[in-house]
């Protein structure tokens, strides 16, 4: 064979490697086409999804997402590429509960706050409305141990009590002001008027006017807090003036006809529930001071009871609504006292007595007749944007500022007062308190404690540690004999105001 015949077959050998050579390469191009790679899911509990299998390259679209009973489907846990890479994909869920809402029906009974918690989270529902003229027998619902998906709505189930054989309820629903509607007495402007029930009650009406109830079709008296030429600024009331036998109880519907919710006699108004205060007096003394939860509440309405009152004769009682607001009153109930024996008193404390700087140690003044001890307590001038902005009417001129804070350059870490004479006996302990301070400072951390002393050693009986920058009324039932009650703040500054001894 010659040189040249040679070449020829190392050129045919190299060119048939060479062919060799490119369809290895297609055949491994087409075996790498053919490979695939997995998304699989991890639903935390949710409904099963299928693995997905793709082709490197491909387009990734997952549009359906995992659903799970009681929760809401965030994300996954990774974000996905938008084609499928050369590896495989696990993905796992992210999931939010839901939170749901056991609302309550009292059928007529005290309002009770709507309880909104996580989906199966523990449920503790251990309070019961009351009602006048009633007990309680249960809810139409078995109480969950857990928050139920959707939550609930239980309704009260009432047991009508017999009725003593002395004592009696007397109902004001109002319903006689359609007589006077009818005959054109109707007016829409704020008038002072008598009214006087099918019974004969008389009620002193002072910036008042009639209103629908708050029932269908029903009529009710809206009295407003806006001070007339009779009445004293920012005075709205309604005072039945001849009440008779007694009273042991009593209820009362009310709603903010002008909250930022209403949604009837119009749209929202400006009267914040945040800012109403409602006050009950018996025979001239304040008893008790309301207020709603919130604007909702405030404009659904809510009915207010008090009990044990044990006021015995001829009596009065009177609803005021603090300055700048309006309230729609209607179904006032009465239960007499006929076997009643002693009308309770009240000792107040206003702090408009006397005036005095503050003590870093224990120092007896005279408030109102009677000798406390004060510690860290000043009355002496009123700090005009961090007090005198948030006082009221009903605040007078003077509040007390409680200075317990340990961070003060100026104060101990404690301030207090506390009666110097044991009373006799206490029913109950009520007083207005609020953070001092302004829109750029309040001391958030501060804590009211509540002590009563009967046998020469504090004890505590009750905390309020979620103060609000307004004024709000605080109520402790005390129900002791020759005690001595001390009211002490810790963390902060705080006004207070208005101390009630029920006894």
């Amino acid at each position: 064979m010659n040189i040249s015949m040679k070449k020829l077959l190392f050129v045919l050998l190299v060119f048939m490697m060479s062919l060799g050579l490119v369809a290895c390469q297609k055949d491994n191009d087409i075996e790498k086409d053919l490979d695939t790679y997995l998304i699989s899911f991890d639903t935390d509990g949710g409904d099963e999804i299928k693995p997905v299998e793709l082709k490197e390259g491909d387009i990734i679209d997952l549009s359906d997402e995992p659903s799970k009973v009681g929760h809401t489907f965030i994300s996954w846990d990774q974000t996905l590429p938008e084609v499928m890479p050369n590896h495989d994909i696990n993905l796992k869920a992210l999931w939010e509960t839901n939170h749901y809402t056991v609302s309550f029906d009292t059928d007529g009974g005290t309002s009770m706050a709507d309880v909104k918690q996580p989906y199966l989270s523990e449920l503790s529902i251990t309070s019961i409305p009351e009602k006048l003229g009633h007990r309680f027998v249960k809810w139409d619902k078995e109480l969950p141990t857990h928050m139920p998906l959707n939550g609930l709505t239980l309704k009260a189930i009432w047991e009508k009590i017999e009725e003593n054989i002395e004592d009696s309820y007397h109902t004001e629903d109002f319903e006689e002001l359609q007589v006077i509607k009818d005959g054109g007495g109707n007016f829409s402007s704020y008038e002072d008027f008598d009214y006087i029930s099918v019974k004969g009650f008389t009620y002193d009406v002072l910036n008042g006017r009639i209103d629908i109830g708050l029932k269908a079709n029903g009529n009710a008296i809206t009295i407003g807090g806006f001070g007339n030429d009779l009445g004293d600024a920012g005075l709205g009331f309604i005072e039945l003036t001849n009440g008779v036998d007694g009273i042991s109880e009593v209820s009362f519907k009310a709603r903010l006809p002008f909250s930022p919710k209403s949604t009837y006699p119009q749209g929202g108004g400006s009267d914040k529930a945040n800012n109403a205060r409602i006050k009950v007096f018996v025979n001239d003394t304040l008893i008790e001071t309301f207020s709603f939860l919130d604007d909702d509440e405030a404009n659904k309405g809510k009915t207010f009871m008090l009990s044990n009152l044990n006021v015995s004769g001829d009596f009065t009682f009177r609803i005021e609504i603090s300055s700048g607001h309006r309230l729609t009153v209607d179904d006032i109930i009465f239960k007499t006292n006929l076997s009643g024996q002693t009308e309770h008193k009240t000792t107040s404390v206003d702090f408009e007595s006397e005036l005095f700087d503050f003590d870093n140690e224990e120092t007896i003044h005279e408030l109102n007749g009677m000798q406390f001890v004060l510690k860290e307590v000043h009355t002496l001038v009123m700090h005009q944007e961090k007090e005198m902005n948030y006082m009221s009417d009903s605040n007078g001129s003077v509040v007390a500022r409680f200075r317990g804070d340990k961070d003060d350059y100026f104060s101990t870490p404690v301030s207090y007062m506390y009666n110097v004479d044991p009373f006799s006996y206490v029913r109950m302990l009520s007083f207005d308190a609020r953070l001092f301070g302004s829109e750029v400072y309040f001391s958030y951390d501060s804590i009211i404690n509540i002590y009563i002393n009967v046998t020469d050693e504090f004890i505590l009986l009750d905390s309020i540690d979620l103060l609000t920058t307004d004024f709000k009324t605080y109520t402790f039932d005390i129900n002791q004999s020759n005690v001595i009650i001390k009211i002490e703040v810790l963390n902060g500054k705080v006004n207070l105001d208005n101390i009630i001894y029920i006894i």
